[in-house]
C-alpha cells in the first residue's frame, strides 16, 4: 500500500513539471498476475451477477442505461466531458486526418504517448511543422502552428528510438517493465490516478485497425479490462471509432451525416455470448437475438434513424465508420 501511494505520489510529481524525468514502476507492481487476478486493486467477485442481468432482461428491475455521443468527436467540438479527456496515442502510424487530431490533442486534459507511439507522435509534429511553414509562406508569413508534445511518455521503452527519446528529452518517462500486460494496458494504471484528481472519464486513444491482427485484439482487449462507470475509453482510427457496451441499455446518438450517407455500423460479441440481444434504429434490428462468433453477428450494418438503441444482457463491441472528418472540418471552418 505504501508502495502504491509513493508511486502515485511520484506520477502526480513528474505531471507538475518533473521537465526531462523518468522513473520506472517496480516489475511486481502489476495490474494483472499471469492467473489474471489483480495484484493492486483485488477484483470482488459476485455471483448474483447473472442473476441480476437475468432480471434486467426480463424487466423485474430495470436496466442500467448509457448514452452516447460520438458527434463529440467527430464534429467541431472535439472535446469529450465537462473536464477535458485523456489522449493516447499508441504505436501505430496516425491515420487519422490531421485537423481532427490536432484539435483533440488541443482538447485534451492530459497527453500521453506510448512507448513507439511516441516515435510517430514525433513524425506527425516534424511532418504538421513542415507544413504549417510551408502554408504560413504563402500567406505573407506568421508564426507556424505548434503541436504539443506529450505530457508523458510511458512503456518498456523496447520500441521508441533514440532520436525520439531526444527529441523529447523534457518529456517526463515512465518506465513500465512488467510483460504480463500491454504497454497500452500499463498506461491506463500509470493514468488513472491523475485521471480520478482531474476528474476526467473520457480517454480517445489513436490507434490503426489494420496490419497485425494480435495488436487489433490486444487493444481490444484492453477496452474489456478498462471500461468502467467513470472511464470510457474509444479507439479512433482514419475512418472508426471503437467502444465497448456493457450489459444495459445503450442509447447512441448518430450524427445526422452519418445516418443520410447510410455509413456502416456493427456490434461485435467478442469474447463470450450475449445470450438477450435487442436494438432499435438500425436498418436491420436484433430482437431478443443471441451473438456469439459461431453464430450471429452483426457487420455492415446501417441506420434507419439518428437514434440507436443497444439493449444487451452481454458485452459487445460497437464499431461505426466516421464521415470524411477533413471535409467536415473545412466545412465547418468556411
Amino acid at each position: 500500500m505504501a508502495a502504491a501511494a509513493a508511486i502515485k505520489n511520484a506520477i502526480f510529481k513528474l505531471l507538475r513539471g518533473g521537465a526531462g524525468t523518468a522513473i520506472t514502476l517496480p516489475y511486481d507492481w502489476r495490474v494483472f498476475k499471469q492467473s489474471g487476478n489483480i495484484a493492486v486493486h483485488p477484483r470482488n467477485y459476485c455471483n448474483k451477477t447473472t442473476i441480476g442481468f437475468r432480471q434486467q432482461m426480463d424487466h423485474t428491475i430495470p436496466p442500467k442505461e448509457f448514452k452516447w455521443m460520438p458527434s463529440n468527436l467527430i464534429s467541431e467540438n472535439f472535446k469529450l466531458g465537462p473536464n477535458g479527456h485523456v489522449c493516447m496515442v499508441l504505436n501505430r502510424q496516425i491515420q487519422i486526418p490531421p485537423h481532427v487530431v490536432k484539435q483533440l490533442w488541443k482538447n485534451a486534459t492530459i497527453r500521453c504517448a506510448v512507448d513507439g507511439g511516441s516515435n510517430h507522435w514525433r513524425n506527425f509534429i516534424t511532418t504538421q511543422a513542415a507544413g504549417s511553414v510551408q502554408t504560413k509562406g504563402n500567406n505573407d508569413g506568421g508564426a507556424p502552428e505548434m503541436v504539443e508534445p506529450p505530457d508523458l511518455i510511458t512503456g518498456d521503452f523496447d520500441s521508441i528510438t533514440e532520436e525520439t527519446i531526444e527529441f523529447f528529452k523534457s518529456t517526463p518517462k515512465i518506465n513500465t517493465p512488467d510483460q504480463n500486460a500491454t504497454d497500452f494496458t500499463k498506461a491506463f494504471t500509470v493514468l488513472q490516478p491523475v485521471m480520478q484528481q482531474r476528474k476526467v472519464h473520457d480517454v480517445v486513444v489513436f490507434h490503426d485497425s489494420s496490419g497485425r491482427l494480435d495488436q487489433v485484439m490486444a487493444n481490444i482487449n484492453t477496452l474489456y479490462k478498462m471500461q468502467k462507470d467513470n472511464c470510457n475509453v474509444y479507439l479512433l482510427s482514419g475512418d472508426s471509432i471503437t467502444w465497448l457496451l456493457r450489459p444495459g441499455k445503450h442509447t447512441i446518438q448518430v450524427p445526422l451525416d452519418l445516418v443520410a450517407k447510410q455509413r456502416w455500423c456493427s456490434l461485435m460479441p467478442v469474447g463470450s455470448t450475449s445470450h438477450n440481444v435487442t436494438t432499435t434504429g438500425l436498418k436491420w434490428n436484433l430482437y431478443h437475438a443471441q451473438m456469439e462468433f459461431g453464430g450471429m453477428v452483426s457487420t455492415s450494418n446501417t441506420y434507419s434513424t439518428e437514434f440507436v438503441q443497444v439493449q444487451t444482457d452481454g458485452n459487445l463491441i460497437w464499431s461505426m465508420g466516421a464521415y470524411d472528418f477533413e471535409e467536415k472540418v473545412r466545412s465547418t471552418a468556411e
